[in-house]
């Protein structure tokens, strides 16, 4: 009896966060949905070290900011290290979730998530969980990166 009183209250909470989950989900406007395909498709090109990132996505003034480096860096900086980065790393698996998205004319700003394991050689993969807050603005009708920080989250 225990068991089944057990499974009932396992089952009911699991729909109730689901449903809760839901209830908080946002509804993404035609403009929002944009910015965050251009995100995602950014990631899956990063990750599939295509050489598309940044060149493709970003304008020619983006500049970034992340906890690993002393100051901002610009795009020239970025594609570099990137590319320093596929050789030494690969990443075995990876999930982004929007948090937020603000649409203002020809300007986005995207606050997400982003969870990864990545491996160097032989080394034990690491687990890496970071927010991130990207700035994007409309460029001849694509929507391209203009400016991006990141900050490690508690693992």
């Amino acid at each position: 009896m225990n068991n089944m009183l057990t499974a009932a209250t396992a089952v009911a909470i699991t729909l109730a966060t689901a449903n809760l989950a839901a209830a908080q989900a946002p509804t993404w406007s035609a403009e929002q949905t944009a910015v965050w395909e251009v995100v995602s498709q950014s990631w899956k090109d990063e990750v599939a070290k295509n050489g598309k990132w940044p060149d493709a996505y970003a304008t020619d003034q983006l500049v970034a900011w992340d906890a690993d480096w002393p100051m901002p860096r610009y795009k020239e900086s970025i594609a570099k290290w990137s590319r320093f980065n596929d050789s030494q790393r690969k990443t075995l698996q990876y999930e982004i979730a929007p948090v937020a998205i603000a649409v203002n004319g020809g300007t986005a700003v995207v606050n997400y998530t982003a969870v990864m394991f990545s491996q160097r050689a032989e080394e034990k993969p690491e687990r890496e969980a970071i927010g991130l807050v990207e700035t994007l603005v409309r460029s001849g009708g694509n929507w391209k990166f203009l400016g991006a920080t990141s900050f490690n989250l508690k693992k």
